[in-house]
């Protein structure tokens, strides 16, 4: 087994389209790792400074009544996951900071898609797109080349005749691939957790991370056998040329392409301009106007408060009727925001179902979906986040309104001071939990070993009834 290993590393350095490809994917790797880690100081920096001078600018914004403070509102800001070095996922798309203000749900903002166009169209040089796009080409250029330029130039005969069989050899040759693959993945995982571990708050090396790693090993491995096979069957060099040419093509673009538009024209996305004009008409019919509109809502809120307190005219109550009619505003509006997202959502979590679907055809997505749930930056660590700060939204305004309920009367306005701001509460940002992301990742994470399993089974298999060893001509 030694030796055939050694005897496949050689015929591997002694091909210069194979040395290229090698050298190219490693570049690429090395490239993609420089790129993402640029990106990432770049972006800890920002966050930490960013924050920083918004809580800064809310502790000095000077004296003013609470309704006015909410309105000056606050920006929040989502930290990186350690991960994100390896796959930043959608963060680039979907924003990583919201602004927190009083009456409104905002969207997140500051994608780098509305800056960068060509990042829509082409994507973004990242360690996981080398892995799942470009390294599966060089394994299958180096599979599907292995046996049958053996039988080509008679090195199958020889070896067969010698008392090795087709079996052991091609058993060798996926364990030569296999520590290939391996060592390029390990390589550039450990590289990038090294430099995300200096910059991060968080610890690269977990489980998560682990299980990436495992991940686009098994996702590499699906490829090795793959182009073993095609190299098994194939009769002439040029007809496994373009064999594996044809599966990659297929495998990393056309089967997720397909399946993308598919989603997109089942579940189109509605634009923000429809969608947010949706949840005003919504909030018109069914919500509250804290700003001078009467309706039935308005009246039985009237009298409830009148009742409690037993008078007979808001100016009598003790409080000051705007901090109740603002907090009524926000606990009667936010349940009309919180079923238009959900719904939003809810239509993108469709899309993703039927994503994973091209799993029966292609690796491809299943291994995406499942390394940005590790890695935390897909679109449900997005929602978290998202959610996590209409939390604070809802805890942070109705802070402002009790303080303007409490310490004013009818008509007038309660007064703000610095010490008072400070009193507002931080916002933390809490990670996903390793287990959520597992549940993320679990079915599109099987779904890539079983790729691995079948065609395990399958090489085995054809292997053992491989018996035309003759040298046809290439």
């Amino acid at each position: 087994m030694k030796s055939i290993i050694q005897y496949e590393w050689l015929q591997i350095k002694r091909n210069k389209v194979s040395v290229i490809l090698l050298i190219a994917i490693g570049m690429l790797l090395i490239l993609s790792m420089v790129i993402s880690w640029n990106y990432y100081n770049w972006y800890d920096q920002q966050q930490q400074q960013v924050s920083q001078n918004a809580r800064h600018h809310w502790e000095t914004q000077g004296e003013k009544n609470s309704h006015s403070a909410a309105h000056f509102g606050i920006y929040l800001f989502k930290p990186l996951s350690p991960l994100a070095i390896w796959d930043n996922g959608v963060d680039k798309h979907y924003g990583v900071s919201l602004f927190v203000e009083a009456h409104a749900r905002n969207q997140l903002q500051f994608k780098a898609i509305e800056d960068n166009p060509l990042l829509a169209r082409w994507g973004e040089l990242t360690p996981a797109t080398v892995l799942l796009v470009l390294l599966p080409l060089l394994l299958l250029w180096l599979a599907g080349n292995s046996i049958v330029n053996d039988r080509l130039n008679g090195t199958l005969k020889l070896m067969i005749t010698q008392g090795v069989s087709v079996r052991k050899l091609v058993w060798a040759k996926a364990l030569t691939l296999w520590c290939i693959s391996t060592v390029m993945i390990t390589s550039i995982w450990l590289t990038g957790g090294i430099l995300a571990t200096v910059l991060s708050r968080e610890s690269f090396f977990t489980i998560s991370s682990l299980l990436l790693l495992l991940l686009y090993n098994i996702y590499a491995g699906v490829f090795i056998h793959v182009g073993l096979l095609v190299s098994m069957k194939a009769r002439t060099r040029r007809s496994a040329l373009v064999t594996v040419l044809s599966i990659w093509l297929l495998a990393v673009w056309l089967v997720p392409r397909v399946f993308v538009q598919w989603s997109e024209k089942q579940w189109p996305a509605i634009n923000t301009e429809a969608f947010l004009t949706k949840i005003k008409t919504d909030i018109a019919f069914h919500g509250l106007n804290s700003h001078g509109a009467e309706g039935s809502k308005e009246k039985e809120l009237e009298r409830k408060w009148l009742q409690q307190y037993g008078v007979d005219s808001l100016p009598q109550l003790p409080i000051n009727w705007l901090g109740v009619v603002l907090q009524a505003d926000e606990d009667i509006n936010n349940p009309i925001y919180d079923k238009h997202y959900d719904s939003l959502y809810a239509g993108y979590y469709n899309q993703m179902a039927i994503h994973r679907w091209s799993g029966w055809l292609s690796p491809m997505m299943p291994a995406q979906i499942a390394s940005m749930a590790f890695a935390g930056t897909n679109l449900q660590n997005s929602e978290h986040f998202y959610a996590q700060t209409e939390t604070y939204r809802k805890v942070f305004i109705k802070k402002l309104n009790d303080h303007l309920r409490d310490n004013s009367l009818y008509g007038g306005r309660d007064t703000g001071r610095g010490d008072y701001w400070k009193t507002a509460p931080l916002f933390e940002y809490q990670p996903t939990a390793f287990i959520n992301k597992w549940k993320q990742a679990k079915w599109s994470f099987l779904n890539v070993l079983l790729w691995l399993v079948v065609l395990l089974i399958g090489m085995h298999i054809i292997a053992g009834r491989v018996k035309n060893i003759s040298n046809p001509v290439a």
